[in-house]
């Protein structure tokens, strides 16, 4: 078994609020630290073109895939395209990263010893919001506790507790085998959105939980949901299909997956309101810059250092 890295890039920025030390090529470098010494195979998927900086780090370190500006939800087709295209092992472990996550140095050391030794589990988060650790604005993730839920104990892994998630992000590992199977999962969750992915509800589904209150999307269906008359407007048009989305995780327990999450996080998004909890993550920004700094890949007299050619160890 061994583990493949999809990351995807994007050459733009939102209007996200960032913590200080965010850049994505911090990101980009706390990656390469994290994976350096590791027998990895990297496909970097690139939604339009990428600063120099980070395009020469890329292209040092693995294969680019480029985009012609396809967006979020292209980008991420093509990434799970990649991963199930049949160039991996079923038994592998693909790792999908977005760009503006930073990683602990032992994130994917952990990851790999995790896979390896928790076989009843085929998805895994190395950033999640747990129960001992929430992220930092909790009350801004989903609330609603699936029903028949039951929280298992964590497991550990040397010194590193694994426990049962609702959800994550687009960031995650899969067995390559289980997510090919589960492709149309993450296909119907596309829809009906344009421009986001339903993370929450995915996650859920590949369980065989259900991602909403029946109760709740009653009220909505008849114009009584919460907020403002455009957002009542719009609950109303999406309670069918969220309705659906309840009857599609209806899953045979062969198919029902086990998703983990490492608990303190791995590795954290870098958005302000849900910076994972329990972690130094300054720290590690920081211990990301003197490292890159000594490989020679940072400049330390600029504010943001630009990359040099990446040469491995």
């Amino acid at each position: 078994m061994a583990i493949r890295v999809v990351y995807r890039s994007h050459g733009g920025e939102n209007a996200k609020d960032r913590p200080d030390y965010y850049s994505k090529l911090l990101g980009l470098l706390s990656f390469l630290r994290a994976t350096d010494g590791m027998d990895l195979e990297i496909v970097y998927v690139n939604d339009g073109p990428i600063p120099e900086d980070r395009f020469r780090l890329m292209t040092a370190t693995g294969e680019t895939v480029e985009l012609p500006g396809v967006g979020m939800r292209g980008s991420y087709r093509a990434a799970l395209q990649v991963a199930t295209s049949g160039r991996w092992p079923r038994e592998d472990v693909v790792w999908f990263s977005e760009d503006d996550y930073l990683y602990r140095e032992d994130a994917f050391r952990r990851l790999e010893r995790a896979t390896a030794t928790l076989d009843d589990a085929e998805y895994f988060a190395l950033y999640a919001s747990t129960p001992r650790h929430p992220a930092e604005r909790d009350d801004e993730l989903p609330t609603h506790r699936p029903s028949g839920w039951r929280q298992l104990p964590p497991w550990q892994v040397d010194d590193q507790a694994w426990v049962q998630i609702y959800s994550t992000t687009s960031s995650f590992g899969a067995r390559i085998g289980a997510l090919s199977d589960d492709l149309g999962i993450f296909r119907f969750c596309m829809v009906p959105h344009v421009r986001m992915l339903r993370d929450h509800d995915t996650c859920l589904l590949l369980q065989g939980f259900e991602p909403y209150s029946y109760a709740t999307l009653a009220r909505e269906a008849v114009g009584r949901g919460d907020g403002d008359g455009r957002a009542r407007a719009r609950a109303a048009a999406l309670a069918p299909f969220r309705l659906a989305t309840n009857l599609r995780a209806h899953r045979r327990p062969s198919r029902r997956r086990l998703f983990l999450a490492a608990d303190p996080n791995l590795a954290t998004h870098m958005e302000t309101s849900l910076i994972g909890g329990g972690v130094d993550w300054p720290a590690v920004a920081r211990e990301t810059r003197a490292w890159a700094v000594q490989r020679g890949l940072l400049d330390p007299a600029v504010t943001e250092p630009a990359a040099v050619p990446y040469a491995g160890t």
